[in-house]
């Protein structure tokens, strides 16, 4: 558990940024930049909300990732004196924030596995849970770091926990018991509690109840159905209809009692860890689209807009503005899901994952979007073949770059810590690569030249933990 200590040290910091903000020259609009997932999204909008709150006016724009060359264009662009906030961004590339110390004020709050360790400035106002010896991979993500500095700002902002909660969830940080929130993550969520705001029961969950139940138990891989009849022959004889009214029953629909049933067989009878298909279940009372009110199913959304290059659908759905949002959703997870289906497709045919002695590797250049194969390898990661080893893929961006992204299953047999595993090699290899991320989850940017030298180094490592 995180050291009481440190905690109250984080939340001083959280004080004293928030107040730092109020401060600063507000003759300029401030410079809201985020990133573009859940976490990313969500932190943005727990910060325009709060800005917006003070009557205080600013520009928001969401990266897929911060570069060298674009960070340094974006410093000459912005005027002299603004003050620039970075949410859930910076960390990877920390030491190109030096040559702003004279120009901007700057504020950065992250929450990923620093990769070098820089001496800021007074100007450069950096805030991570790392600093304070609290795990950034799980105890708190991006979006409740922008939260705790919000709430700082005016305690009123606690209403925005439920943002803070889905962005966490988004960032695959409900690594407690029966899949909980915990730590600074479940101050978050009893904040919600007290304002009543979300509720957090131990459900059979599988995701997206909202679908039939028939969809649902196809498109959960971890329990492997070879078909549509076959399901139906499972629910039959266990006597629970998947028809009502001649259409198929939403899971939904299910009374508390089947679901226990179900969820009996399935551990019984398929040998499925009682894990996987009982966890707590984060539910968000106020919401009233019925599809956004499970608070993981909503980060996925906001998974899909970003990667999607839609990010303004995104912070427009955590702001309360759904009418045009809701509809251009659906036409985003159309083509989002299409897209993840045709790279599932190919990734799973004809063996085009190897097996190496350490890790899983997939070499998804020119047939995997570098904004999905993270993505992509986190479902794989899912499998029950893919748990005893990590998993890295690579995809082309297109300025020619090579996207690296590795996962490890939460059921890995030791603890292997990826960022730290990357931010190695590139020591080995004696290179300045964009490495960010976390323990379970990290990735780079490499030039393609090194690429069979980073797989195999990376490999080694692995091998080792």
């Amino acid at each position: 558990m995180t050291n009481l200590g440190n905690t109250a040290l984080f939340l001083e910091a959280c004080h004293n940024i928030g107040k730092e903000l109020l401060k600063s020259d507000n003759s300029h609009p401030f410079y809201v930049f985020s990133h573009f997932d859940a976490d990313g999204l969500t932190a943005a909008a727990i910060i325009a909300k709060t800005l917006s709150r003070e009557g205080l006016n600013f520009h928001l724009r969401i990266f897929e990732r911060l570069e060298y060359d674009s960070l340094n264009d974006l410093r000459k662009s912005i005027p002299k004196g603004s003050t620039i906030i970075f949410l859930d961004l910076g960390t990877g590339i920390i030491e190109t924030f030096l040559d702003w110390q004279e120009s901007h004020k700057i504020f950065i709050l992250d929450h990923h596995t620093p990769s070098s360790e820089v001496e800021l400035p007074n100007e450069i106002r950096y805030l991570n849970p790392h600093s304070y010896s609290i795990d950034g991979t799980s105890a708190v993500s991006g979006a409740g770091v922008a939260y705790f500095v919000s709430i700082h700002i005016n305690p009123q902002n606690k209403d925005l926990a439920p943002l803070a909660i889905i962005g966490a969830l988004g960032d695959r940080q409900d690594q407690g018991e029966k899949s909980s929130l915990f730590e600074l993550n479940e101050t978050i969520v009893n904040d919600a509690k007290e304002y009543e705001m979300i509720s957090d029961k131990i459900s059979v969950w599988f995701f997206d109840r909202s679908r039939s139940i028939i969809s649902i138990l196809q498109r959960a891989q971890f329990i492997g159905f070879e078909n549509e009849l076959e399901i139906r022959l499972f629910l039959n004889k266990l006597n629970i209809n998947y028809l009502k009214n001649e259409e198929q029953r939403p899971f939904n629909d299910l009374s508390e009692e089947e679901c226990r049933r179900l969820a009996s067989e399935l551990i019984i009878q398929r040998n499925i860890d009682p894990n996987e298909i009982y966890k707590r279940d984060y539910q968000l009372i106020n919401e009233e689209i019925t599809f956004l009110k499970d608070a993981r199913v909503f980060a996925t959304k906001l998974n899909a807009c970003g990667k999607s290059q839609r990010p303004d659908i995104g912070i427009s759905l955590c702001l309360g503005d759904r009418q045009s949002a809701l509809r251009d959703l659906n036409i985003i997870e159309k083509t989002y899901s299409r897209m993840i289906a045709k790279s599932m497709k190919w990734t799973l045919s004809e063996n085009h994952i190897d097996e190496l002695s350490g890790i899983f590797f997939l070499d998804g250049r020119g047939k995997i979007n570098d904004r999905i194969i993270g993505t992509i390898i986190s479902m794989l990661s899912s499998r029950k073949e893919h748990k005893l080893k990590p998993i890295l893929g690579c995809s082309q961006t297109e300025t020619n770059k090579i996207k690296i992204s590795m996962r490890v299953s939460r059921f890995h047999p030791t603890k292997i810590n990826l960022s730290l595993l990357l931010k190695q090699v590139a020591e080995e290899m004696d290179q300045k690569f964009e490495i960010g991320g976390h323990a379970a989850a990290a990735g780079a940017m490499i030039s393609e030249k090194f690429l069979n030298d980073f797989v195999f180094r990376v490999n080694q490592l692995a091998e080792r933990k």
